[in-house]
């Protein structure tokens, strides 16, 4: 497809074309302000003559080829441009109409137009979009008014919608533009294709994009894959969130990783930054496209002027994860340098020393800058556009002492108002000049922070080496099981054992006089289950007894569980006598395959809350230990294994493994296994690992 016909035509025919103040207007606008040197031909067929040229009644009037085109005219007559494009030999078209399928009415046309762009190789922008600008390359197919003044640099806006893409375009933020593309409904061109064509422009350092769906979504992770590969950060703002899954699902994964959750795990993944709010997004760009130090550190060092404002950036810091690391090595120049009342923390009250000379406040910059644990300095330092020149001089002699600091240590700075307030303009023109981000609004400027350290700071999974084995025992297991019915609990533990998966010791047995025996084995007290076939929740139908401390008790449980599954459908299919086992805690661990981003793993609380709560954390699959350990201390059943209240601390480490070994299981087996339930894992003392105390596999196709 000719996505550089799109981004840097040779030659461009504007239809719809009109002095008249609109689409065909701008358009024509926007190709001088951008300072386009190829051939435009206007197309009117009421107009003979346009802005001084002489215009054409219809494409095919015009001479020889046209590279692009951009289409300003109504929905019903642009079927009809698109196949005059394909014999005037057009690798592009930018169409602005609106009406097709994003209306009812609408959808056969857009699959008519898909079908001949698709059959002639044609790349299109939109419909239902405002084009787009390559200030880069000076081209544009663009149909709308452009601000007087845009600023130039690596940002390439990627967006959906016209409206957040003019919201750009006219932001005070400082962001420089090498591509704004507006992409409409993506019938033809998605986002993928361009985030994939810009990636090696060197023109581009970084890549901003707003989604409202994510079209070709294998594509669209593979890109941005390759540009984290290749050091260009992606920020992306995803629109629509829905509620719910896009399917019901025998087990609990599904309701819990539907397909939003899984779009956010695949970003993760990917390497993006996911945002949630234009503001956020905004700031990030700022922060990763004017950055010229990239951090080596995950925590932070800050420096202030106020001990108030200090304590409300730290409360939201812990909110939002971002960690400032303790005063080590530079504690004792900083006890030299600030006076005997300065209170030495991190983030760090300059006092009025640091703010009356500079050399205090550079020197403070440079000693925590220079702590090996930090990986970027922030100087919060509120700056309103309406200060005093007075403050505002003072203000921005600060600002460049600390940046000379920072410097020094060659560690990133960054500068954090806590007013959304645009930053006065003094202080904007140092920030600019030494090459600072000044990022306004606490809460929406530390995100940003935290989003550009974890983006720095992320790595390819370290997974097993060789699961060839694994796999071919597993493979044997879920070969052994009847075509015609789910596996077993018991059979789907032992599929996967094989990937180091461990459960409860555990006899299977077919009469209620074996199942007594079993027990009297293994020994009390016991767990008694009653297997049926196909069925995923045994305890809903009375199936399952925990803690029986006799023989007696477990034939009466086993007698009135035939009762019971006399009364449901399904063949009885026996006994699941389990040793009862104490634990620390009971989580949940599952996996599924996402029909658009493929396998993923789920792990956090567990109990039949599980669809209640959604304390969970989900990541595409595979995942390694560490990247397990992460996703665990995301959810609140950190606190429950780390030792709650005085409890011993549980085996998280064992709970790590198996979440990984899961997760290879999952993208193993991802072509024939739907859906993994492991519910509840318990987890036991430090050292002593965890038990899969259930567990259920829905293989691809199983009819729910």
């Amino acid at each position: 497809m000719g996505v550089q016909s799109l981004l840097k035509p040779k030659s461009i025919a504007i239809v719809g074309a009109s002095e008249k103040v609109g689409p065909g207007f701008n358009a024509v606008k926007a190709l001088e302000f951008v300072g386009y040197d190829g051939e435009v031909h206007l197309v009117n067929p009421r107009s003979p003559e346009l802005f001084g040229r002489r215009t054409y009644a219809s494409l095919d009037d015009i001479p020889g080829s046209v590279d692009a085109v951009f289409v300003a005219v109504g929905a019903e007559a642009v079927v009809d441009v698109a196949r005059q494009s394909v014999r005037k030999g057009a690798g592009a078209m930018a169409i602005l109409s609106s009406g097709f399928g994003e209306t009812e009415d609408g959808k056969a046309a857009q699959q008519a137009l898909v079908d001949i762009a698709e059959a002639n190789d044609i790349a299109v922008c939109g419909p239902n979009c405002l084009g787009l600008l390559n200030f880069v390359g000076r081209a544009a197919l663009f149909g709308t008014s452009l601000p007087d003044h845009v600023g130039r640099g690596g940002v390439a806006a990627i967006v959906q919608s016209g409206s957040v893409g003019i919201a750009l375009l006219n932001s005070a933020r400082g962001i420089g533009f090498s591509y704004l593309i507006t992409t409409g409904n993506e019938a033809v061109t998605a986002a993928a294709d361009y985030i994939d064509a810009v990636i090696d422009d060197p023109n581009v350092t970084t890549i901003l994009v707003f989604a409202e769906q994510i079209k070709k979504p294998a594509a669209f992770m593979s890109a941005l894959r390759r540009a984290r590969d290749v050091g260009k950060p992606v920020i992306v703002l995803k629109s629509g969130r829905s509620q719910s899954g896009k399917a019901a699902v025998m087990a609990h994964t599904g309701a819990i990783a539907g397909s939003d959750e899984a779009c956010d795990a695949a970003l993760l993944a990917a390497g993006a930054m996911q945002v949630h709010s234009i503001d956020e997004l905004i700031e990030t760009a700022l922060l990763a496209s004017s950055i010229r130090v990239r951090p080596i550190g995950a925590q932070i060092g800050g420096l202030s002027l106020s001990g108030g404002e200090i304590a409300l950036v730290l409360d939201a810091a812990e909110e939002l994860g971002v960690e400032f690391a303790p005063l080590g090595s530079s504690q004792p120049k900083v006890k030299e340098l600030l006076p005997p009342f300065a209170h030495l923390s991190n983030p760090l009250d300059l006092t009025w020393a640091g703010l009356y000379d500079p050399a205090v406040a550079r020197d403070c910059a440079h000693a925590i800058a220079s702590q090996s644990d930090v990986g970027m300095l922030v100087l919060i330092q509120d700056a309103p556009s309406r200060l005093g020149v007075q403050q505002a001089t003072r203000y921005s002699k600060l600002l460049e002492a600390v940046a000379n600091g920072a410097a020094a240590a060659n560690t990133p700075v960054v500068a954090l108002s806590n007013v959304s307030d645009q930053p006065h303009s003094a202080l904007q023109e140092v920030a600019d000049k030494v090459g600072i981000p000044y990022l306004r609004g606490t809460r929406v400027a530390l995100s940003a922070i935290s989003h550009y350290l974890k983006w720095s700071a992320h790595s390819k999974p370290n997974l097993a080496a060789d699961s060839a084995s694994a796999a071919r025992l597993a493979k044997s297991g879920l070969d052994m099981v009847p075509s015609h019915r789910l596996a077993a609990e018991h059979e789907a533990r032992d599929v996967l054992k094989s990937y180091g998966v461990e459960g409860p010791r555990e006899t299977f047995a077919t009469s209620v006089n074996d199942a007594v025996v079993a027990a009297e084995e293994i020994g009390f007290p016991i767990v008694l289950k009653g297997l049926v076939e196909n069925m995923v929740h045994k305890s809903d139908a009375g199936l399952v007894k925990v803690g029986l401390t006799s023989a007696d008790a477990v034939r009466s449980a086993a007698e009135a569980m035939l009762v019971s599954a006399a009364k449901v459908e399904g063949k009885f299919l026996g006994f699941l006598v389990q040793r009862k086992v104490s634990s620390l805690g009971e989580i949940f661990v599952g996996a599924r395959v996402d029909a658009d981003f493929g396998p993923l793993i789920v792990v956090g609380a567990g109990g039949v809350q599980v669809e209640l709560y959604k304390d969970v954390a989900i990541r595409l699959a595979p995942i390694d230990e560490d990247a397990a350990r992460e996703a665990i201390a995301s959810t609140k059943v950190a606190q429950l294994l780390g030792g709650f209240r005085g409890a011993p601390a549980g085996d998280i480490q064992a709970v790590a493994r198996t979440v990984s070994a899961l997760s290879r299981f999952m993208a193993d087996f991802s072509d024939r296994i739907h859906e993994i339930e492991i519910n509840p894992l318990a987890v036991l003392e430090n050292g002593k690992g965890c038990l899969a105390l259930d567990c259920v596999l829905i293989p691809k196709g199983h009819a729910h």
